[in-house]
């Protein structure tokens, strides 16, 4: 099998892992966002294997196919924020100061947050219960930090233990 098969065969095969994991997350309530947002590790591995270019393709074929198959806040929510973080943190900590990185990725997140809720109020009749917007969005700011932290831990695991079998 030449280089240019394998790699359409392992991106193919990231993709609908990405599509499988967005399934269950409409599936299962329970573990909604958390699924939702494993469902962007495929693109974060397509992301370290072969590059942006490629790591967008994975992102955009596993949206597409996630929107058409299992359309709704969870399809938004990988949409709006989940699916390209991978290759947004990549770029984000390649700025030489932490601290400007970190400001990048909580803009990011406060334009996804404004993005999303919009969105979700126009094609569902969300409400977001109790609590409004401006409470949402700064628990959401501090659960996004433990979120990247978590998300470089697992990036470590993935290249110190698992990405020798992916060779």
């Amino acid at each position: 099998m030449n280089d240019t098969t394998k790699r359409l065969a392992r991106l193919a095969i990231l993709t609908a892992i990405g599509v499988v994991l967005l399934l269950l997350g409409s599936v299962l309530p329970a573990g909604r966002l958390a699924l939702i947002a494993v469902a962007s590790l495929p693109v974060c591995v397509t992301l370290m294997m072969y590059g942006v270019k490629w790591s967008l393709g994975v992102f955009v074929l596993t949206a597409a196919l996630g929107a058409l198959l299992f359309p709704g806040a969870g399809a938004i929510m990988y949409v709006a924020f989940f699916g390209y973080y991978p290759i947004a943190k990549s770029l984000f900590e390649r700025i030489h100061k932490t601290w400007l990185g970190w400001v990048c990725k909580l803009a990011l997140y406060g334009l996804a947050f404004v993005v999303y809720w919009l969105l979700a109020r126009a094609l569902f009749t969300f409400t977001g219960g109790e609590l409004a917007w401006y409470v949402l969005c700064p628990l959401g700011a501090v659960v996004f930090v433990l979120y990247d932290i978590a998300y470089s831990s697992l990036i470590r695991f993935y290249l110190v233990k698992i990405a020798r079998y992916f060779r």
